[in-house]
């Protein structure tokens, strides 16, 4: 709710479409920086301890973020300042609570607590965009009948978002403050985070077909993701519409996600791991062609929820393939490897779409994001399959 309304609010400031995407970097760039970082915190000082500072921390960012939105005082250099500071938070979050999840569940069930997590967080893309809208519309109309101190209808609906955000923070404290972990470490040994790293990239380099996998995943981010931060943009230049529209978009993007974790958890098998990779790919490239092509609202519905859906069924179907050809002994540092690459494409996708944006208008950067999928798509066709039996081994005849 809190990215929606921050996106829609700089974009109504400035009416720059790169804003939106130098947030998005700088929220999600340092972890490609501090990751290494973060994890080795994580390893070093209890994990729930870890997750909850940050978390505390994300409190006070959104508080703060109310309160200078609240003042005028949002001029976009400061705001970007202050998600870059959410992102060197995320950089230490992240790791810790991946790392954290081994010890809330049985060895047995982690496979279906990451699967629960997904589906949560695309529930939560879906549902928080949609919230956001309706706080934008009842903030028109409350501007519009009373007013509200000095502040216009986007700038009301901003200050809301924010502060929900904020309180939201209160719940996940208390949760986490009722965890018992029984046995939880007051300190673990220090991890060589350059040799781990290391180990992770040799075991790709000895099975190329997982290299592959992790290299079209940066390509398949780089050329879909970006429709994240060109969505106000192409809501109000090219359909013409407002921020409900553009909320609408974001939340059937969301929608679609949660179609595909959906997908992935009920049909997954070793056996179809190959067509959900082809398939997700195949529906991001459709559903990003479509929105050139079209200029009504259903239109541009049906294509973002493709988008999303096909995104977060390659994703998903990739990185359980990953999750099951990898050795215990380098199955974290493998994922942190996948979460990097996941990182590393923002900035590469997102500032370049928006700067070409900028330049070329929406719908041609929209025409070659799905060129650049469509690139993807024929890879995934032509060479061979990356297979994992049901037993998690790699399979050497697919």
């Amino acid at each position: 709710m809190q990215s929606a309304a921050l996106m829609w609010f700089l974009f109504d400031r400035t009416g720059d479409p790169r804003w939106p995407s130098w947030i998005l970097v700088a929220q999600v760039g340092p972890t490609v920086l501090l990751g290494a970082w973060g994890g080795s915190l994580a390893d070093r000082y209890p994990r729930r301890r870890v997750v909850f500072w940050t978390q505390s921390a994300f409190l006070c960012h959104a508080l703060l973020l109310a309160a200078l939105t609240a003042c005028h005082w949002t001029w976009p250099a400061l705001i970007l300042l202050l998600m870059l500071l959410s992102g060197v938070i995320q950089a230490v979050d992240l790791p810790a609570r991946l790392a954290f999840v081994p010890e809330l569940v049985p060895r047995e069930d982690l496979i279906n607590a990451v699967g629960l997590n997904a589906l949560l967080f695309n529930s939560a893309r879906a549902i928080g965009p949609a919230l956001a809208a309706l706080i934008f519309l009842a903030a028109e109309q409350w501007v519009a009948r009373i007013g509200s101190w000095g502040w216009d209808a986007v700038q009301t609906a901003a200050v809301v978002c924010f502060t929900l955000n904020a309180v939201s923070f209160v719940a996940v404290l208390v949760a986490l403050q009722g965890i018992v972990i029984d046995g939880e470490q007051q300190r673990r040994p220090e991890a060589k985070q350059s040799q781990d790293l290391w180990q992770g990239m040799r075991y790709l380099q000895h099975h190329p077909r997982l290299g592959l996998l992790v290299f079209l995943t940066l390509l398949l981010c780089i050329f879909g993701w970006p429709l994240l931060t060109l969505l106000p943009a192409y809501t109000r230049y090219h359909l013409g519409r407002g921020e409900q529209t553009y909320s609408g978009l974001l939340a059937l993007l969301g929608t679609g996600a949660l179609s595909g974790a959906l997908t992935t958890a009920t049909f997954g098998t070793a056996a179809r791991r190959r067509f959900f990779l082809r398939g997700g790919a195949l529906a991001t490239t459709l559903g990003l062609a479509l929105l050139t092509q079209i200029s009504s609202f259903p239109g541009a519905v049906l294509a973002c929820a493709a988008v999303g859906f096909g995104l977060i069924l390659y994703l998903s179907t990739g990185q359980a393939t990953l999750q099951l050809a990898a050795p215990s002994e380098f199955r974290g540092r493998l994922m942190a490897l996948w979460a990097m690459t996941l990182s590393a494409s923002a900035p590469l996708g997102h500032l370049l779409a928006g700067q070409a944006a900028a330049i070329w208008g929406v719908t041609t950067v929209l025409s070659g994001l799905s060129c650049g999928c469509a690139l993807v798509t024929i890879v995934l066709w032509l060479l061979p399959p990356i297979g994992v039996r049901e037993d998690g081994e790699l399979d050497r005849k697919a």
